[in-house]
């Protein structure tokens, strides 16, 4: 970046923040808004803030609808596309704009919310409303009648009955995402208003969901939300399932500029993932030289989370890449050769998504339990790693080394904080087995041929290379056997090849290119530049996928996912099993 540059971004970025910081959680009143579009050629410029600039930036996105469309177009559809909370207008109106461009009528049903749903003030303030009202109300008229917004909390709300087990499994996920805590005490009058809080929102949001939706049920032909766990967008997504109609859910996942997507339900139930996995011969992912290069493709993804490289991972986990061997087995304690089992935790609250908890009612109560049983029943040595993620800044309110603070001192127990230097792939490659909650170092254990117990609800669980258990008296029989056996209990090598081929699958296949993460990238490249670019041939499947219902999906997925060259599912070009560089050719 150049001098100019640089004095350039700091330029902007100090206006940027005049009226982010005025507009933090009020909102642009009439005169406001008629200075904001005056000045909208300087201000379609700066990073957009839905919180106040929106009335600029939407008319200078709508116009990329003037951009002529890319043939063939899809058949078009009658599009419901949910949208709540900061950031989420300006990403999921480029989502609006890119299908309306292909040719689909978008309905964009909003609630009024312009703050974090988990970060204080919780409630908006009463300008929200009026603001986003007056600046969308435009949207129909700048985009043509192609998309259209719709006020939900407006609409009369009739009386539904509500599913309680599911509403409090939602309202149990809600409240660790805003407390940052797995476990949480509801006689803790902090905790207990937040349940409050959230029980009254799912009861409103999940009576709102299936009130609006069942009336326009023969208004749409699929609903579309962003991520579908957490919050209103949970409701609006099984309510949709339970009426019967098409709902598809998308989500940033890991890298940068990809989309994960699901064909059916929230992102979390990876009903897409399944089907490639059922689908993986038909496919041609099990013919070399495909299959080869998948492998070494997974194992090469593995090296660089190992040495916390940034080439394709969004975050660089590991603190010590370049960390002997001598020196990770000197931190956990195991340095003389003993056998050891590596326990890898999850970032605790990271963990706490009522899907995910089937054998054990938490992470906590998984962990105290599996280390407790360890000590108590066998004789092997335990080293548990906290996830490096409990160090960072989104690394919740809970330690492991606290929740095992009773049994910490035991003569056979290492427990390793999130911050401290030892490298996780070296400790796997020593170990016994691993067991891990639901972390992805179990199925990076199977890739390396080492045994991995899973003890939760997790999407590579009953794949063929875990050890999986139905209930958590199989799990601890599990433990007991592989902590007993003189020698390591290593898979095979299809076992192990079939794990990095999964893990190629999830991280190569199920992602998909999509040219925005932030707002900050809208600003870079705004949809009508990007629109008349030949660079979106790259995004345009991730948009016709995204419009397929989940039959059409499990009958169409080959020719969006076939490993041939024509989409982004990298396919070797030259394959050397000797070199160390495979080539390959990747449509991304």
């Amino acid at each position: 970046m150049t001098l100019f540059q640089r004095v350039m971004r700091l330029l902007r970025q100090q206006i940027e923040a005049v009226p982010g910081s005025y507009y933090a959680h009020r909102h642009p009143g009439p005169l406001a808004r008629w200075v904001i579009s005056a000045l909208s050629p300087v201000i379609v410029h700066l990073t957009p803030n839905d919180k106040w600039s929106l009335g600029a930036h939407l008319p200078y996105w709508l116009a990329a609808l003037d951009v002529p469309p890319v043939k063939p177009l899809p058949e078009p559809k009658r599009i419901f596309l949910f949208c709540a909370y900061r950031i989420q207008f300006t990403l999921d109106f480029t989502i609006a704009i890119f299908l309306a461009w292909r040719g689909h009528a978008v309905t964009i049903g909003y609630l009024p919310k312009l703050q974090s749903p988990i970060k204080t003030p919780l409630l908006d303030d009463p300008s929200a409303k009026p603001y986003l009202a007056a600046v969308l109300a435009k949207v129909q008229t700048w985009s043509k009648g192609r998309i259209r917004c719709v006020d939900l909390s407006d609409f009369q709300v009739a009386q539904v009955e509500m599913d309680t087990e599911a509403l409090h499994g939602q309202v149990l996920s809600d409240i660790i995402m805003r407390t940052r805590r797995e476990t949480n005490d509801l006689d803790d009058p902090e905790v207990a208003a937040a349940w409050d809080y959230y029980e009254d929102q799912a009861r409103r949001s999940g009576a709102l969901a299936m009130s609006y939706l069942a009336r326009h049920k023969s208004d749409f032909d699929l609903v579309l939300i962003a991520n579908g766990t957490t919050f209103e967008p949970a409701q609006f997504c099984r309510s949709a399932r339970r009426l019967g109609i098409p709902v598809n859910t998308f989500e940033k996942f890991d890298f940068k500029q990809m989309r994960v997507m699901n064909h059916g339900d929230h992102f979390l139930a990876f009903d897409d993932l399944d089907a490639v996995w059922r689908a993986r011969e038909e496919l041609g992912y099990m013919d070399d030289p495909f299959y080869s290069f998948a492998v070494d493709s997974a194992l090469k993804l593995l090296d660089e989370r190992r040495r916390a490289s940034t080439a394709h991972w969004g975050l660089a986990l590991q603190k010590s890449p370049d960390q002997p061997m001598h020196d990770s087995l000197r931190a956990a304690g195991v340095e003389d050769g003993r056998r050891f089992v590596l326990v890898c935790t999850n970032v605790p609250y990271d963990a706490g998504y009522a899907i995910l908890l089937g054998l054990f009612p938490s992470m906590r109560e998984w962990l105290l339990a599996t280390v407790q049983y360890l000590l108590d029943n066998t004789d092997i040595h335990v080293v548990v790693r906290a996830h490096p993620g409990e160090a960072a800044h989104y690394g919740g309110k809970e330690r492991s080394e606290d929740i095992l603070a009773d049994v910490l001192g035991h003569e056979r127990l290492t427990v390793i904080s999130g911050q401290e230097t030892a490298n996780t792939y070296n400790l796997i490659e020593k170990c016994h087995f691993g067991v891990v909650f639901s972390s992805t170092t179990g199925v990076e254990m199977a890739m390396l041929g080492k045994t991995a117990l899973i003890g939760a609800t997790v999407y590579y669980g009953r794949r063929g290379f875990t050890v999986d258990s139905e209930n958590q008296e199989a799990y601890f029989k599990h433990l007991s056997r592989l902590a007993d056996l003189g020698e390591a209990p290593l898979l095979g090598r299809s076992e192990s090849r079939q794990a990095a081929l999964f893990h190629f699958i999830f991280h190569r296949v199920m992602l998909w290119p999509y040219p925005y993460d932030k707002p900050s990238g809208v600003r870079t490249r705004p949809p009508r530049k990007l629109l008349a670019s030949s660079d979106i041939s790259r995004y345009i499947p991730f948009i016709d996928a995204l419009c397929c219902d989940h039959d059409e999906w499990i009958t169409r997925q080959g020719e969006f996912l076939t490993p041939d060259g024509s989409n982004h599912v990298p396919v070797p070009i030259a394959h050397d099993r000797t070199n160390a560089d495979v080539k390959e050719i990747a449509h991304v």
